[in-house]
């Protein structure tokens, strides 16, 4: 196991989790329906508790968690598009718009785990299947409620 390695690894998840914070944080706001609302709020806590967690992970390897996204990255860049491109949505735009994201979310927790697996240990190989498992858990009831839209 490579302790650099890993620490990147897990900074570049807490950047994925931050980013599902915002964007629920915004769609949260964006949408005036309860049940989505509730929805949001639900993923928003669920990725806390994965930063949290992967955090916590890098401090005792000895590394500085990320908790600042970059003025000027491409994140930021995404997130203002993203918050744009969510105003004046109906609720099929939003739920399109976040399952997008959300598969995004997934696949890079896939090649992450695909690309790492030297460079991690069995106990952060399991805490990063099992937060992989959720997101796709939440991915497919954005996609459920989506597809509820079109019936």
């Amino acid at each position: 196991m490579n302790k650099d390695k890993s620490i990147v690894v897990l900074n570049n998840l807490i950047e994925i989790n931050n980013d599902r914070i915002q964007v629920y944080e915004t769609a949260t706001i964006v949408t005036e329906e309860s049940d989505l609302k509730n929805l949001f709020s639900e993923f928003q806590k669920t990725s806390k508790i994965f930063k949290s967690e992967l955090a916590e992970e890098v401090q005792k390897m000895g590394g500085i968690p990320v908790d600042i996204i970059k003025k000027n990255s491409f994140f930021v860049r995404l997130w203002i598009n993203f918050k744009a491109s969510l105003i004046n949505k109906d609720r099929e735009d939003i739920l399109n718009t976040l399952e997008y994201k959300e598969f995004v979310a997934i696949k890079s927790y896939k090649e992450t785990l695909a690309d790492n697996f030297d460079h991690l240990t069995a106990e952060l190989l399991i805490i990063l299947k099992s937060q992989q498992i959720l997101l796709t858990a939440h991915h497919d009831k954005v996609k459920k409620l989506g597809d509820l839209m079109l019936s």
